[in-house]
């Protein structure tokens, strides 16, 4: 069973009412404007970053584009498609020159090695010549034996019964008288008759061959 309530209780009741609706409304505007005011700074500060990261890239940009035109205005003057082509032919003939200076160089240092290696290699042969010829006995040199002068003299050939003789002459005869004819075989004063031939007369003495001219 409920008691209906006092006026004043009511009049209270609906008074503490309002008062906590306006509280709460009070609350949620505060935290509504604490919200609006946070975001309001943090757009202000990602705007701030983004313009600072914007001025920064700028300032980049600008540095780079100033690098740029340093670089263009050291930058040598561009040549004509001609003066390219007579440096590169006045380069190309000084290149040539050098590589056939070299090239000269190396021949001649080569020609002064291989003469110094020649030299070196004549000297070492002369010397070892000289060793060898010190150190190899001499041998007796040979003399050939004079021939003895014949004891006749040649008169010329006969032919006589179709053999042919060699008509001789002492030396010591006054005259012709003395001539005798030797045929192949025979002998005078110790000179054997070998051959004879159409010029001269083959003999053999003291173990050697003797040619006397038939006139």
């Amino acid at each position: 069973m409920t008691f209906p309530q006092a006026p004043s209780e009511r009049n209270s009741r609906t008074r503490w009412l309002k008062i906590a609706a306006a509280f709460g409304l009070l609350l949620i505007s505060a935290v509504a404007l604490i919200n609006s005011v946070g975001l309001s700074r943090l757009a202000e500060q990602t705007q701030s970053s983004a313009q600072d990261a914007q001025v920064k890239a700028l300032g980049l940009r600008v540095a780079d584009l100033e690098q740029q035109i340093d670089a263009d205005k050291r930058r040598p003057a561009p040549i004509s498609q001609a003066d390219f082509a007579t440096a590169q032919q006045a380069l190309d003939e000084r290149m040539t020159r050098l590589e056939e200076a070299e090239e000269a160089g190396a021949l001649a240092v080569d020609l002064q090695t291989l003469q110094a290696r020649v030299n070196g290699i004549e000297t070492r042969l002369e010397k070892t010549r000289q060793v060898a010829s010190a150190a190899r006995p001499r041998a007796p040199v040979a003399t050939k034996p004079k021939m003895p002068e014949p004891p006749f003299r040649v008169l010329g050939v006969e032919l006589r019964g179709g053999e042919r003789f060699l008509s001789i002459t002492s030396t010591a005869a006054p005259s012709l008288a003395g001539a005798r004819l030797l045929r192949e075989g025979d002998a005078e004063g110790g000179w054997h008759l070998q051959s004879i031939e159409a010029r001269a007369a083959v003999f053999r003495v003291d173990g050697q061959v003797q040619r006397l001219a038939v006139p």
